[in-house]
């Protein structure tokens, strides 16, 4: 599932992942695209003549659902004793990975933006690290203010363990 190498003596802390609030709008889509073409068939009285239409489209539908799921899956942010590793996925074959040690960290914020973010609790937390020209993002991630304050707390022990060197 998850392949990463750590470096010698290193620990994973923590790993997040978006909030499955995220998931709210492909369930939705799920459910629509296969109840109105069976409702529509079988109170008309066409299921029979388009049995193998409504079994086809039913499996793509599923397939879209699985895809979404498990590209859901596979975004995850990990947060060991000495980095933050992001890896996001966009497509199945398709993917963007950035890291940064923990001392390298200059600022860290969260922003949760509409309705759905706010009542759900999930936002986005920033991490500004020099050298990058826009900051790691940890997108749609529930709590993001418990995330951002463990990544303050994850930034302060990394600066502890370098100065006991």
């Amino acid at each position: 599932m998850l392949k990463l190498d750590l470096h010698e003596g290193e620990q994973v802390r923590q790993i997040y992942r978006q909030s499955e609030a995220v998931l709210f709008k492909p369930v939705l889509v799920v459910f629509v695209l296969i109840y109105f073409p069976w409702y529509f068939l079988l109170t008309s009285g066409l299921a029979a003549d388009y049995v193998r239409f409504l079994l086809l489209w039913t499996g793509a539908v599923f397939f879209y659902a699985a895809y979404n799921y498990i590209i859901w899956l596979l975004n995850i942010y990990l947060l060991t004793d000495r980095r933050l590793v992001c890896i996001n996925y966009f497509g199945l074959f398709s993917k963007k990975v950035l890291e940064t040690p923990l001392g390298k960290i200059l600022n860290v914020g969260f922003s949760s933006n509409g309705f759905w973010q706010t009542v759900f609790k999930f936002g986005t937390v920033q991490v500004q690290v020099p050298g990058l020209l826009e900051p790691l993002s940890l997108k749609n991630v529930g709590n993001p203010a418990k995330i951002k304050d463990a990544l303050w707390h994850a930034h302060a022990l990394d600066a502890v363990r370098l100065e006991r060197r």
